[in-house]
């Protein structure tokens, strides 16, 4: 059955295919070891797409799913699941911390990854492990510890996102094709107890900090950053080609400035406005932003003061 659902994004040629794709927690009793010995649910991110005719679901399709044999007890809080489309007819999303901390360095683990498949589920012959048998050879890259944001920029072909830190070392990523993002082996913020990340020592793995693909932006201490947008709103031509970032903690709209994968400047455009799940910009320009709350959540539309 279906456990929370956690993005939903339209086809680029959605007009005219009419494709919707879906990535939840998909949850199932009795199914593998783990499930059969707790006598609890299972679950693994799980990406299809349908569409809608007369108001019903129909033609649904399985994009990605993971073996079965990797579902986990873990819960959906740091699930990832965000959907981005390149311009190439490919589809990324992200699968956060569902199983076992050492699984996110295991490239035979879905977690703690980015992965990209062709719109139809079927893998590129481009991806970095896409020749190997022992692996996902959806994996993009890997290392990463509970992703939030996940943005396609379509003037330079690069790919982003945002994805949170322990105590401190919230993160804006440049996501490139191969790259180990760290997790749990190192990171810029600290230990909840206060100590260093050292989980590499803890788990028996070996690494290099040259190995290991440093943010472009380190946001510390914590905002607890969510989904952000790269502009390209012509009403807000100040901000065309920033990134603006929402946060759940410091309940704030970001503004950060990068140019060259290189931060530059950032500042905050509203404080406390609100536990900021979700931000997306219109087919007019117009900035969306979803705020969550126990009760009376609201989408609040930015328009340009007159």
């Amino acid at each position: 059955g279906m456990g929370w659902l956690f993005d939903v994004a339209l086809h680029p040629n959605y007009e005219e295919n009419g494709w919707i794709y879906l990535h939840f927690g998909d949850r199932c009793n009795d199914c593998n070891d783990r499930s059969r010995e707790s006598g609890r649910p299972v679950s693994m991110n799980k990406l299809v797409r349908g569409k809608i005719e007369d108001g019903e679901w129909i033609e649904e399709q399985t994009i990605w799913q993971a073996d079965m044999e990797d579902y986990n007890p873990s819960g959906d809080v740091a699930a990832g699941g965000r959907i981005a489309f390149d311009d190439a007819g490919h589809v990324y999303f992200t699968v956060g911390s569902k199983g076992p901390m050492g699984g996110i360095q295991d490239l035979s683990k879905p977690w703690g990854k980015t992965h990209r498949v062709n719109d139809d589920g079927s893998i590129p012959e481009g991806n970095p492990f896409a020749d190997r048998d022992d692996v996902y050879r959806s994996i993009y890259t890997y290392g990463h510890r509970s992703p939030q944001g996940l943005e396609f920029d379509f003037t330079n072909g690069e790919l982003w996102g945002t994805e949170h830190g322990p105590r401190g070392g919230d993160e804006v990523n440049r996501l490139v094709p191969g790259g180990n993002y760290g997790w749990p082996l190192y990171s810029l913020g600290i230990d909840y107890d206060g100590t260093p990340v050292e989980y590499g020592r803890d788990l028996g793995i070996a690494f290099e900090l040259s190995d290991i693909e440093q943010p472009v932006v380190d946001l510390t201490p914590s905002p607890a950053v969510s989904s952000f947008i790269i502009t390209t709103s012509e009403q807000f031509p100040e901000w065309k080609g920033d990134f603006l970032v929402g946060s759940l903690k410091a309940r704030s709209l970001f503004r950060i400035k990068i140019e060259d994968n290189r931060f530059v400047h950032q500042e905050t455009l509203f404080a406390g406005i609100g536990r900021i799940r979700d931000i997306e910009q219109g087919y007019n320009g117009d900035i969306y932003l979803l705020l969550e709350h126990g009760s009376g959540g609201q989408i609040v539309r930015l328009v340009p003061a007159e």
